[in-house]
């Protein structure tokens, strides 16, 4: 089913009008048209992915654990059925040991759930109070979980996607050391606060500019909790010094860009499909007004340029010459930001959530459709 161009705003000014002309003229330029993307992958050329070999075993502890938490089974159902998160997280860490596994997938399930709330169509969408007391629970729980006096029970009355939290914080942060566990606090609060902001932004009158939607998809995509959970995973603490140098942050930067970047191209046609016009690629067009391909492109050498700049950091890292220990963690922390780019991107040709397996061909490239459901 097309977006509905009629039914975005019913204006009531001149200048809401004026929004609502921009949303629908945006709409009419790309309806209909078809477009072959390229394998993504293929962009990133030195980074490797694999997958953690205990997937299906992971799935069926997932199958036995999703009954068990107080999310509508509905919401469930469509995203076990689409998402395959359990897989998501083997190509995150596809060397993680099989106990590990499960924790990171509950969290990506958890992550989700949650953001599916706030995210065009859910129950939040275009409840701004609703969205800031989400939030402001969120964080609490954040803060009960990885405080320095952690509490791990939620309070009465607490949404199930929060009170679901507690129990999935309780067991990453066992595995953490006291570094970590506060960069992961950090993290998720970095996160939390840009999911709000960002459900601000799609609330505005006007489309955002594309460079400045970058930069909050950045803050709020969730990417960097992912990356510190690396540390969880394959279980070493990177030096605070290590992890804040000039190198590794152009790195997490970066890949973390990418990861918006290429998400941006392969969520397209799914949130056309909903009218959700805050993508990058819908940006481009209407900035610049340029055509669906060529803001495609666009993105496109915007991932080549991102890969270029993480790859080059990657000499300026503060190796160790006598510690062979750290530069391996080092190396592990690095592998795991590009998985994050690279497993994002792999995810999104194996499963459903964007596209469906026909639109794709052997060369896993895509045809993007931007009219027919």
């Amino acid at each position: 089913m097309a977006p509905d161009i009629n039914h975005i705003w019913s204006p009531a000014s001149d200048v809401v009008q004026s929004s609502v002309d921009e949303r629908k003229s945006l709409i009419k330029r790309a309806l209909g048209q078809k477009v072959l993307v390229p394998n993504i992958l293929s962009l990133m050329p030195a980074w490797i992915s694999d997958v953690q070999p205990d997937v299906d075993e992971i799935n069926k502890e997932i199958d036995d654990w999703l009954p068990t938490i107080d999310v509508a089974e509905k919401k469930k159902a469509k995203h076990r059925a689409r998402g395959n998160y359990t897989f998501l997280t083997g190509v995150y860490y596809p060397h993680c040991n099989k106990d590990k596994m499960l924790a990171l997938s509950k969290f990506l399930y958890w992550i989700f759930f949650w953001d599916d709330e706030i995210d065009t169509g859910g129950e939040l969408t275009e409840d701004k109070e609703g969205t800031i007391q989400c939030c402001k629970e969120t964080n609490k729980c954040i803060d009960d979980c990885l405080g320095p006096n952690p509490n791990y029970t939620p309070p009465p009355g607490l949404r199930g996607t929060i009170a679901m939290f507690y129990p999935i914080l309780r067991d990453l942060r066992a595995g953490l050391g006291p570094v970590s566990t506060e960069r992961f606090r950090l993290d998720l609060h970095d996160y939390i606060n840009g999911v709000e902001r960002q459900q601000q932004v799609r609330q505005g009158d006007r489309l955002p500019d594309p460079w400045y939607h970058l930069q909050i998809r950045s803050d709020d995509v969730g990417v960097v909790p992912s990356i510190t959970q690396n540390e969880f995973a394959m279980e070493f603490e990177l030096p605070e010094y290590v992890r804040r140098h000039e190198a590794m942050e152009v790195i997490v930067q970066e890949c973390t860009k990418i990861t918006v970047l290429l998400n941006d191209v392969l969520s397209l046609q799914k949130e056309f499909r909903v009218s959700q016009l805050e993508n990058l690629v819908l940006l481009f067009m209407n900035k610049y007004n340029i055509s669906l391909k060529s803001a495609i492109d666009k993105v496109l050498d915007l991932i080549r340029e991102h890969y270029a700049i993480c790859v080059a950091a990657e000499e300026r890292l503060p190796w160790s010459k006598d510690d062979e220990k750290l530069n391996q963690d080092i190396r592990e922390y690095v592998r795991g930001c590009q998985r994050l780019a690279t497993g994002t991107a792999y995810w999104s040709y194996s499963c459903e959530r964007y596209f469906k397996q026909i639109q794709l061909n052997d060369k896993w490239e895509v045809l993007l459709d931007l009219s027919l459901e």
